[in-house]
């Protein structure tokens, strides 16, 4: 920031982030007072690259992650800190943002923070949900951190913290590996169950770090559904003990019907899950997540017309939502129009439900029910499909429904229609995976190698899928990239 503007500190405390580091530090050069960078430990090459972008490196033994940040912050010299995870990337809009509400908020004695959203991105590099937290605070004496996990900015006066209703995005890549989340589930719990022996069952502190089992266990499902599912149900009971300590609005609150309906689930205790759901849903009608676990109860269940019409109140809830809710299943919505089509055209109430999702359509032009009716005429109204989905693309400039009108004409075998969708798709989001996938394809009917390449080079990064490696080195040697493809062979090699 300018010299005559308010000084802040970027703040970092890592440990072995060669591989996340020079991302985030390429990110925020040049556009902070100072870097201030705390080590816990690293035996990589992570202080190296610290020191080539001349930040300020200092060390701390780990003795939880509060205690590293406030170290960072008393090394700090800036009037205003922001923390930064390693594996976090700042977009520069985010950064000219972030300016803007300072310029607002700084004469403004009552806030002392600044909300941070994180965007996380997901293994297919798209974004798979968002969450949030105050990682910009005022240095002042009354500000602390607490927590040995799961830490948080805190006036030790009032044990809160006054921020803005104005946020600032940033990219966070902790979800783009499965094995990374693993690790950190597991890392987290023994730092959860340390921390919970200095609390007691009265403490609000106590039922925040429950929360935070189930949260890792809900991870480690993935890997073993009926152990960590099993273990989370004694959580769950002593999480409803705490229940009355949290406001209806209250983030854990909200995410425990969330966790605790999916362990229901996952023992295929499809009743207690639908019950627990409905609790979850007198706190919010419309929130999502609640709405998606409901559609996936009545799949279960086999029972298919609940499941479409819970199916379509969540997509009727995505669209009413603002960008920036904590979830995490608003972006499954592609599988479920997917599923929904399928379901709607195999109901016997089939003219019933496309009634209805017409009528829906028709009062608001929302994007996702948009999209469901496109899926369920584009075969017997082809033309007022195309219509309707033309409308919402420019609409919403939405590179979803680029991707539907590119298969569309793909389908039809209108190749340079779906060719120009598919690049409209790509001009929005250069990681959407079918744009690049299609786009491969295309080229590669045409004859052009090196634009064949090119997409299926960008479709195997996105997807992780290896069984297209060889055609890409065979493709690189082609056009007299024998040294690419060597390097190409080597990054892949372990996809």
């Amino acid at each position: 920031m300018k010299k005559n503007d308010i000084k802040v500190s970027a703040c970092i405390i890592a440990k072995n982030e060669e591989e996340n580091l020079p991302r985030l530090l390429e990110s925020i050069k040049g556009k902070f007072h100072e870097i201030v960078f705390v080590d816990t430990g690293s035996t990589d090459r992570t202080i190296e690259i610290a020191e080539s972008y001349g930040v300020k490196v200092y060390y701390r033994k780990w003795n939880g992650f509060a205690d590293a940040r406030q170290y960072a912050v008393d090394m700090a010299t800036g009037d205003w800190i922001w923390f930064f995870d390693a594996d976090c990337e700042l977009e520069e809009e985010e950064y000219e943002r972030f300016k803007r509400i300072l310029n607002i908020i700084k004469d403004n004695p009552l806030y002392e923070g600044i909300g941070v959203i994180y965007k996380n991105i997901g293994l297919n590099r798209n974004i798979k949900g968002y969450s949030s937290t105050v990682h910009i605070h005022k240095k002042h004496p009354d500000l602390f951190w607490e927590g040995k996990i799961h830490e948080r900015i805190v006036n030790k006066n009032t044990k809160a913290i006054l921020t803005p209703p104005l946020s600032v995005y940033v990219l966070h890549y902790g979800y783009s590996d499965f094995q990374t989340q693993i690790s950190k589930a597991k890392r987290n719990l023994k730092l959860i169950f340390d921390e919970l022996k200095n609390l007691k069952p009265t403490d609000y502190e106590y039922y925040v770090n429950i929360f935070y089992i189930l949260q890792s266990y809900n991870v480690l499902a993935y890997i073993k559904k009926e152990k960590y599912s099993k273990k989370s149900l004694r959580y769950i009971e002593k999480f409803k003990k705490g229940l009355n300590l949290m406001s209806d609005e209250s983030t854990f609150k909200k995410h425990f019907y969330v966790y605790a309906t999916k362990v229901y689930i996952n023992l295929n205790e499809l009743d207690r899950a639908l019950e627990t759901i409905e609790e979850g849903l007198k706190l919010s009608s419309s929130y999502p997540d609640f709405h998606y676990l409901k559609y996936e109860i009545f799949k279960n269940k086999k029972n298919f017309n609940k499941a479409i019409e819970s199916g379509i109140k969540y997509l009727e809830s995505i669209d009413n939502i603002k960008i920036g809710i904590i979830t995490d299943y608003i972006f499954v919505k592609n599988i479920v129009i997917e599923d929904l089509t399928k379901l709607i055209k195999e109901s016997k109430e089939k003219s019933k439900f496309i009634d209805e999702i017409t009528n829906t359509y028709k009062k608001g032009k929302k994007l996702n029910i948009g999209r469901l009716l496109f899926n369920l005429i584009k075969d017997n109204n082809s033309k007022y499909a195309e219509k309707l989905a033309l409308k919402l693309a420019y609409l919403y400039n939405s590179d979803e429904v680029f991707n539907d009108l590119g298969k569309f004409y793909y389908e039809r075998m209108e190749k340079d229609e779906a060719k120009k969708m598919f690049l409209n798709a790509i001009s929005i989001n250069d990681n959407n995976i079918e744009a690049n996938k299609f786009l491969y394809l295309l080229n590669k009917e045409e004859g052009n190698a090196e634009k064949t390449f090119k997409y299926l080079k960008n479709y195997i990064l996105l997807s992780r899928e290896s069984s297209y490696i060889q055609e890409l080195l065979d493709l690189a040697k082609k056009i007299g990239l024998e040294e690419l493809a060597q390097k190409i062979e080597k990054r892949l090699k372990n996809l």
